[in-house]
This record gives C-alpha cells, sequence and structure tokens, in this order.
C-alpha cells in the first residue's frame, strides 16, 4: 500500500472511530431520554387511573359490611364491592382507553388486575377476566445498559410495563395491593420515534466520513510534497547530476527543515561528484598503469636476458665491466619488481591455503629485511609466542604483505635521516593471529592515515603507492584487516589481523 494511501486509510479509521463513538453516546443518550419520556407517561397514566379508581370507589354507594362480621370478613366483603365497581364502572374504562390513545405516551394497553392476577378492568375489553400478562419492566430496561437500551428499542418486538399498586387505607392487615394499574408500552411505537432523530443523526455521521475522506486526501497531498521534492533531488543524485549548495528559500507555510535537507543533499550531491572524478581517475591511472606495465615488462625480459649473455660474453675479457653490467642489472631487477606490482595489484588473488607458524613467517621476515635495515641503520627485532602459532592461510600473500608493511616503516625512518627500530610482534586471540609492526619512525598526519591504503596514494618522491593496498587486500581475501595507529613525532603501528584458519571472502 503506498503512503498516501496509508495516510488517508489512517485518517479515516481515526475519524470513523472518533464518529462511532459520538454517534453511540448520542444514541445512548437519545435512548435513554426517551425511555425516561415513556417512563414518566406511563408512569403518569398510571397513578390518573388510580385516583380515578379512588373516585370511583368513594362516590359509588357502597354498602357498610355487617357488625356481625369480624376484621378479616369486613376487608373481605370491602374488596368484594371495590372490584364490583371497578368492573362495571363504564366510565373508567373510557379513561383507560383515553390514556392508551394518546399518541405521544407509545400506550398500547391499560388493565386493572385484582388480586388474584386477573384483569378486573381493562382498555381493551377481551382481555376482562383473563390472566394479567406479565412482560418486562420498562425502569429496569432503562437502566440495562448502553446495549441493553439499545437491544430493548432495536431489536426487541415486546412490550413493556409499569405497575401502580393501589392498596387499603387504614387496613394495616392488607399487605398486597388490592389492584394494580398495568400500563403496556410498546417497544416499536418507541422505535418509530427513536428512528427519525438516529437517521438524521446516521447522515450527519455519513456526511462528516465523507468529508473526512475528502480532507484526509488533500492533507496527505500537502504532508507529501515535501518528500515528493526531497524525492526528486535524490533521483538527481542518483543520476550523478548535482543539486548546487544553495539553501533554497522556504516557500510560504513550507517547513523550514524540508528546505535544510535539500540543502544537506547538494552538500552530499557535490561529495559524491568529487568521489566519481576521484574514482575516474584512479581508475583511469590505473588502466594506464596497467597498459604501460605490460608494455615495459616484454622489453624488461629480453634486456635482462641480453645482460646475462653479455655478461658472459665481456666479463671473461673485460673484469671491470662486471661492476656496471651488476648495476644494470639491479637497476632492470627493481624495474620490473614495480611492473609486477603493478600487475599484482589489478590481477585476480586466489588463495592457496597452507599450515604454518606465524611467528615462524615473522621470523623469515626479519631475516629478509634485515640487509635493507643494516643499510638504513634500523634495528629489527621480533617478539613471538613460547609455543608455535599455527595458522591455515596462504603463506606467500601474508609474507608479502608484510614485507611490505616493514619495508615502508624502514623507508619512513630513513627517510627522517635518523637512527631507528621496528619491532614485530605475533599474538592471538579469540581465534585472530595478529602481527604488529611498530617504527620509532616520524609517524603520520591524520589526513594522510586515512588514505594510505588507497591505490597508488603516496607521500614518497618514488614510491608507487600500491604496496599497502596489496597488503590490505591479501587480509581481506583471507577475512581479515589491518588497521594503522600513528602520530607525528610519536612512530607508527600496523596491525595485521586475520583468522587463524581463513575464512575466504573470494
Amino acid at each position: 500500500m503506498k503512503l498516501r494511501a496509508r495516510l488517508m486509510v489512517l485518517s479515516m479509521l481515526t475519524v470513523a472511530l472518533i464518529v462511532t463513538v459520538l454517534f453511540a453516546l448520542h444514541l445512548d443518550s437519545a435512548t435513554r431520554n426517551w425511555l425516561d419520556s415513556a417512563l414518566e407517561r406511563s408512569n403518569g397514566a398510571g397513578h390518573e387511573i388510580q385516583r380515578d379508581i379512588v373516585a370511583r370507589i368513594s362516590d359509588a354507594p357502597v354498602s357498610a359490611p355487617a357488625e356481625t362480621l369480624d376484621e378479616a370478613e369486613k376487608i373481605k366483603e370491602t374488596k368484594k364491592a371495590w372490584t364490583q365497581v371497578v368492573a362495571t364502572d363504564q366510565s373508567l374504562a373510557d379513561a383507560m382507553v383515553e390514556q392508551a390513545a394518546r399518541p405521544a405516551a407509545s400506550i398500547v394497553e391499560i388493565n386493572i388486575i385484582g388480586e388474584d392476577g386477573h384483569v378486573v378492568s381493562s382498555s381493551i375489553p377481551s382481555r376482562v377476566g383473563q390472566a394479567a400478562p406479565h412482560r418486562e419492566d420498562l425502569e429496569e430496561v432503562r437502566d440495562s445498559g448502553f446495549f441493553g437500551r439499545l437491544k430493548a428499542i432495536v431489536k426487541s418486538r415486546n412490550d413493556y410495563e409499569i405497575r401502580v399498586p393501589l392498596g387499603m387505607m387504614n387496613a394495616p392487615a392488607q399487605t398486597r395491593p388490592v389492584f394494580q394499574i398495568q400500563v403496556l408500552v410498546s417497544s416499536i411505537l418507541l422505535w418509530d420515534k427513536v428512528k427519525p432523530e438516529l437517521l438524521s443523526t446516521a447522515y450527519v455521521s455519513l456526511f462528516a466520513l465523507l468529508a473526512a475522506a475528502g480532507l484526509a486526501g488533500i492533507s496527505a497531498h500537502l504532508a507529501l510534497l515535501p518528500l515528493r521534492r526531497i524525492g526528486r533531488a535524490v533521483d538527481t543524485l542518483a543520476i550523478g547530476k548535482p543539486l548546487g549548495l544553495s539553501l533554497p528559500p522556504a516557500e510560504e507555510g513550507e517547513d523550514r527543515e524540508v528546505a535544510a535537507i535539500e540543502y544537506k543533499l547538494g552538500l552530499i550531491g557535490e561529495q559524491m561528484e568529487g568521489a566519481r572524478r576521484d574514482a575516474d581517475q584512479i581508475r583511469s591511472f590505473g588502466k594506464l598503469a596497467r597498459s604501460v606495465a605490460h608494455e615495459i615488462k616484454n622489453p624488461l625480459n629480453a634486456i635482462s636476458l641480453r645482460l646475462e649473455t653479455l655478461r658472459m660474453r665481456i666479463a671473461p675479457e673485460v673484469p671491470e665491466a662486471e661492476n656496471d653490467i651488476d648495476l644494470v642489472s639491479k637497476e632492470v631487477q627493481r624495474l620490473d619488481r614495480v611492473v609486477r606490482t603493478f600487475l599484482d595489484l589489478n590481477r585476480p588473488m586466489e588463495l592457496e591455503v597452507g599450515s604454518f607458524d606465524a611467528g615462524e613467517l615473522a621470523s623469515s621476515v626479519m631475516e629478509t629485511m634485515r640487509p635493507v635495515a643494516q643499510q638504513a641503520n634500523v634495528q629489527l627485532s621480533v617478539e613471538k609466542p613460547g609455543a608455535a602459532l599455527l595458522v591455515e592461510a596462504d603463506r606467500g600473500l601474508l609474507q608479502q604483505g608484510l614485507i611490505n608493511v616493514v619495508s615502508n616503516a624502514i623507508q619512513a625512518i630513513a627517510g627522517a635521516g635518523s637512527h631507528g627500530r621496528v619491532q614485530i610482534a605475533v599474538s592471538s586471540q579469540n581465534n585472530n593471529c595478529s602481527i604488529a609492526v611498530t617504527d620509532n619512525g616520524p609517524g603520520m598526519p591524520e589526513n594522510v592515515q586515512e588514505r594510505i591504503f588507497e591505490p597508488y596514494f603516496t607521500t614518497k618522491a618514488s614510491g608507487s603507492g600500491v604496496g599497502l593496498a596489496v597488503t590490505r587486500r591479501a587480509l581481506e581475501l583471507h577475512g581479515g584487516d589491518i588497521r594503522v595507529k600513528s602520530s607525528p613525532g610519536e612512530g607508527t603501528t600496523m596491525v595485521l589481523s586475520f583468522p587463524v584458519r581463513a575464512r575466504s571472502r573470494v
């Protein structure tokens, strides 16, 4: 799902939740109000009938019970007389019909129930003499909570009742009411009154949702405008075009942060462009170097062969020419090493893994470099573990890499015109072998440290800038790395680290 769609859906869901909650609260409030109103009208109708019964009984010519009867018999005779009055008074029945006919009350039936549970008088004549119907109490429905009230009004098709009791005055022995006025309220009639207001509320809610959908679409569009600008800036960087470094003025109503991000992207673009130019130059130089190296290698081989032939022919007859021939031969060999170094940097390497002692490797490199070190007045030393540190790696690649590091250290000390020392320390930790080469030379500034492993970078007038790049590549092929720690005037330490068992990254 697209970001704009997600924003719209999130906004719609939020608004829908708010509208639903508000609609439910309004529905509950309205339902409770309607039930309160129905309960008030039903109670009013019941009490009005109650007053009518009392008035009819008071006005009726009821003969007093005989004095010979005991109290219970007198009460019984009185209740019988009252029941006769209620049952035969047509005006009372008409009053109940009138109350039930009022549309605002939602009353469908009014019954006067005697002590035996049978209807004595009713707004529906056919009810008289029958057992009174039992319905759920309207007050309990009102107090049943939101879902109970909603179910009673919307889903239920039952009638609900309220009962108004009528007992005997001045008769402590009478514990039950003589009559009960039962008022039946229709849930259907209540729903008919509730429905119009609910429909209007539903229409308003629907309109709110539609308006929210429109506003969500507009809001998502406006919210994504800055992201589109940033996206266009990133696309421009991706195809290699510069963005420029000027900070564009923020448009009215636009966040300043967006313009700042574009500015920073512009800075990154300039840096990427500079890095791209440097990479192109390096690639061009590397290609040129490989071409020159290939062109030089074959003539060098021919010169080397001719020198040996010349040595065999001339040396016996002109012994003093031997030194000149040796000098030329050494220079040819040095030039051949330079050519091979350029070619090695760009030639695919494959590991030839074997088992050997890392300490013995360090000693071998020290002995190889000792003549060069003595000529530069540099002392070499080796520190290695007491027991053999066996590793599984490409000895040739690691040896050449270590020679490159030691050679650089010797040259740095010799270039400073001072006597110095170079120490090779071999150690192991966490299944890794570390070979640290430390010198007391002039050290390196931070800007040089950041670039010494780049191909063709060098600070020496006669250097190729290839040795350390080859060393790092050899270590990376073993799953290791090389780190440098140096400060101007405090010497340099380079640590070659690789797994005891090579994990090739070829």
